[in-house]
Order: structure tokens, then C-alpha cells, then sequence
């Protein structure tokens, strides 16, 4: 009989823990090209041909990784600026949230040159797509939450504040809100770079008077345009050199987040099987 109570205790105890180990969505960014874009249902289809992947003991450590069996992948877009961005036939980036054929939350233009892709358009959020952008240009953001509405583990995003780098200096830095704008052509180049904040999520960890709360990351949505630096020339590429990976970046990220709620939730069950 108490054989029984300490496996129905262990039981139970791995079914507690389970929730908090989910909480964290995962992502998948794959390369493809389009094949069908449909604004009436605010869908679109690619046919992806490589993913993103990790590989810490190769160098480098992270790259596309081609895929040998492909099927079409559909997904609702993070903006409808999709459809006046990109054309069926585009070879993109694309992230989506819980695995693949969930929502598109980022979809970037990639072109070739010199044997690397380089994305020149994004709608979504930037954070999740790996290609650098055209010109040697990066960017990054901090959202500003609002503390006074959150929902679990997201606040809604007063403003962002976006710093542009340009081969690997800070040059501009501002505070946009929703439906405002950032632009940087500070090089000699004919180089520019044009950012819309559309809208956004901050993590509820960043207020200090939200309890934490485990559950889904925020999610942002922007508008990136960059023009090209005079010189920039494409290519065709193919597929583009892989680095042989098992898991993606984000989801050594998720399975990183699932450690700390998942020995929580046994190291409880030790204690309660002590007591008994």
C-alpha cells in the first residue's frame, strides 16, 4: 500500500510541474520561398528548403541546415504589410510560434551576396530572424511596458526603445511609439534604414510590482526596409552552406527555461515524500 501512495505522489507531483515546464512557446525559422500569399484570409504558404540550427561544437556554431524532405507550410502573417512587402516567388525567412505551422510571428526578404543571405525586408519581429541585414547593419530593442495592464507573463509596449548599429557601432538610438518611425542614412553609401514600431509586448518580468508569472514570451511587430549600400551586389544562390545541428536556437532557449519551474516541481515532491 505505500508503494502505491508514493507512486501515486510522484505522479502527481510530475503533472504539477508539467504546466510551468511548458510555458515557453517554441520557434522554428526556416528558409523557403513563397508559394501562395492570400490577403483575404491573411495567410501565407512557403516551401521551406533549409532551418535554422545550432550546433555548439562546430564552428560556426550556427547556420541553415538543409532540409532533405520538405512539404508546403502555411501560416497566418504577423502584419498584413506582408502582402504589399513580399510576391510569391521571394525567398524568405520565416519564424513561427509553437512549432512549425503555427503563426508566422516574422517574416524577413533574404538576397544572396558573396555566398551569404542577407535580409533586406522585415515584417514582424526582428529579434527571431538570424540573417543579417543588408549593408552590415543591425539592429535591437528594449520594450517599455505597461505596467498597469499586463496579462500573465506580457504587458502591452508604450513605446521601444531602438538602437541601429552599423557594422557593429551604435550610430542611432531613439524611443518610438506604436505607428512611429525610425530612420538612420548617416553613411556616405546610399545606405539607409527605415523602422516602423507597429505594435509590441514586454516581458511582465520587467515591472517590479507584476508577481512572475511563467507563460508565453512577448511578441513585437515591426516594419524593416533597408536600402542597400552602393556596391551591393546579389547573386544566385541555390542553398546556402549548412552546419550540421540537431536543435534550433530557440529551442535550446525553451528547453533552457523548462530546468529551473521542472526541478522546482520535484525538489517539492522530495520534501513531501520526507515528511511521509
Amino acid at each position: 500500500m505505500r508503494t502505491k501512495t508514493l507512486l501515486l505522489t510522484l505522479t502527481l507531483c510530475i503533472l504539477c510541474s508539467a504546466p510551468a515546464a511548458s510555458a515557453v512557446l517554441l520557434e522554428v525559422t526556416e528558409k523557403g520561398t513563397i508559394t501562395a500569399l492570400d490577403a483575404e484570409n491573411g495567410t501565407m504558404t512557403i516551401l521551406p528548403d533549409a532551418r535554422y540550427a545550432c550546433n555548439y561544437s562546430a564552428t560556426p556554431p550556427c547556420g541553415w541546415e538543409a532540409m532533405n524532405e520538405s512539404a508546403k507550410v502555411n501560416g497566418t502573417v504577423p502584419d498584413p504589410a506582408v502582402f504589399s512587402v513580399f510576391e510569391v516567388g521571394d525567398t524568405v525567412e520565416v519564424t513561427s510560434l509553437g512549432g512549425e505551422g503555427g503563426p508566422w510571428i516574422a517574416v524577413g526578404k533574404l538576397v544572396a551576396s558573396e555566398g551569404t543571405w542577407y535580409a533586406s525586408e522585415i515584417v514582424g519581429d526582428l529579434a527571431t530572424l538570424p540573417a543579417p541585414l543588408v549593408g552590415n547593419y543591425s539592429l535591437t530593442y528594449e520594450a517599455v511596458p505597461d505596467c498597469a495592464n499586463c496579462t500573465g507573463s506580457v504587458c502591452p509596449a508604450t513605446a521601444m526603445n531602438i538602437t541601429v548599429m552599423s557594422e557593429g557601432m551604435t550610430v542611432f538610438e531613439d524611443l518610438v511609439e506604436p505607428g512611429g518611425e525610425l530612420m538612420y542614412n548617416g553613411r556616405n553609401d546610399n545606405s539607409s534604414v527605415l523602422i516602423t514600431f507597429i505594435q509590441g509586448e514586454a516581458p511582465s518580468s520587467a515591472c517590479t510590482n507584476v508577481p512572475a508569472v511563467s507563460g508565453p514570451q512577448p511578441v513585437s511587430v515591426f516594419l524593416v526596409h533597408v536600402n542597400p549600400p552602393i556596391g551591393f551586389e546579389t547573386e544566385n544562390v541555390s542553398a546556402q552552406t549548412t552546419v550540421p545541428a540537431t536543435t534550433t536556437t530557440t529551442a535550446q532557449a525553451s528547453s533552457s527555461a523548462l530546468v529551473v519551474p521542472l526541478t522546482a516541481g520535484l525538489l517539492g515532491c522530495a520534501a513531501a515524500l520526507r515528511q511521509r
